[in-house]
């Protein structure tokens, strides 16, 4: 856990433990296929845009919140239920808000998962970087 968590906080500019309070859920219609499709004949649908909103914990990297809300692109039909434990979730910020940097950037928010977050965040803190990797 220790390789992959200090990667993901390494390669996002963000990072909080938070506890989940919504997720909506809309369709994510390809843009490139809706201009070829006949008039009356619906797009398929293939991705999903989850939205979550959750209470901030603690911010363990980048500026303090209260409250996030992010969006992450998924599978059409992969699981969006919410948990009341509290998650640690490393985001990118683009034009819409906050967004999920990809797999392996979300860890269940233990003890022991805390404490090491907040030494690989204030490790980082320490050093320059401008570039993320997992974030567009």
């Amino acid at each position: 856990m220790k390789d992959g968590m200090a990667r993901a906080l390494r390669m996002t500019p963000h990072a909080f433990v938070v506890v989940h309070t919504r997720v909506a859920i809309e369709p994510v219609i390809d843009e490139r296929t809706g201009a070829s499709l006949l008039h009356g004949e619906m797009p398929s649908i293939t991705e999903e845009r989850h939205i979550y909103e959750a209470r901030v914990l603690e911010t363990l990297r980048g500026r303090t919140m209260r409250r996030i809300r992010y969006e992450v692109i998924v599978d059409s039909g992969d699981s969006a239920a919410l948990s009341s434990r509290p998650e640690i979730v490393m985001l990118c910020r683009g034009a819409r808000g906050f967004y999920g940097a990809g797999v392996g950037t979300s860890f269940r928010a233990s003890r022991d998962s805390v404490v090491l977050a907040r030494t690989l965040a204030k490790d980082l803190a320490t050093k320059l970087t401008d570039k993320f990797g997992y974030c567009d």
